[in-house]
């Protein structure tokens, strides 16, 4: 697989970035809903105790019930805001998980090191005899988008910058592992703003998916490896 011309936008990459955006969003509801739920849940109690131990004070006790459905409704805002957002969450199914990395890298203008991966040329590999994990295809390639921004790739407003992801492939010697490795090529040319919101849920987004798929990920500046299962046959 070859590198994308240097300057030439590819196709997938418009596609990539509207799943990364939709991922975030997914994330943040579900954020804000687990931040929320607890002390909305303790204000309920602790306002029905209240009711309770107000008795027959008519007035007080209807004002408290505003206060109670204004909780509730709340809560019911957040839970559909989580529906509403959802991402990726449905059924996984074997995926050639190589060929998706690198797609992501090749739209994001990196390459495939040939030398340090399995060939992804190979007639073996594109065929049914390709190594598999299971896996949401979108949720994938989102997770590899944010890994690509984690070690600094696309940081910079337009998009571009003197980095370039390089992708290598490779499978444990027990066959039970498959091993996606990105490195970031180049000096950025600003630093990566991981005290930025986006960037943390970026972070919790992969390890989402990292821990639903029985992965393993090592996060550096510069590089980050997912390991993935593949699946038994």
């Amino acid at each position: 697989m070859g590198k994308v011309e240097s300057g030439v936008l590819d196709p997938n990459h418009e596609r990539l970035t509207e799943l990364e955006r939709r991922s975030l969003l997914a994330e943040q509801a579900r954020e804000q809903a687990h931040s929320l739920r607890s002390p909305l849940s303790v204000i309920e109690l602790v306002l029905e105790t209240l009711q309770l131990e107000l008795g027959e004070e008519q007035g007080r006790a209807e004002r408290l019930q505003r206060v109670l459905d204004a909780v509730s409704t709340l809560s019911t805002n957040l839970t559909q805001n989580v529906r509403s957002n959802r991402f990726a969450d449905g059924p996984k199914r074997p995926l050639d998980a190589a060929r998706v990395a690198a797609g992501v890298v090749l739209a994001f203008g990196g390459r495939v090191d040939a030398g340090a991966s399995m060939h992804l040329d190979d007639a073996a590999l594109q065929s049914e005899d390709a190594p598999v994990v299971l896996a949401n295809e979108q949720g994938l390639q989102a997770a590899l988008v944010h890994l690509l921004r984690l070690i600094g790739i696309g940081n910079t407003c337009n998009g571009g910058g003197a980095q370039q992801p390089v992708l290598s492939v490779q499978q444990d010697q027990h066959g039970q592992w498959l091993r996606l490795r990105l490195i970031s090529e180049g000096e950025p040319d600003v630093p990566i703003p991981t005290e930025r919101s986006d960037y943390r849920l970026m972070l919790k987004a992969v390890e989402r998916v990292v821990r639903e798929s029985g992965g393993a990920l090592v996060l550096g500046q510069d590089r980050a490896t997912l390991e993935l299962p593949l699946a038994q046959t």
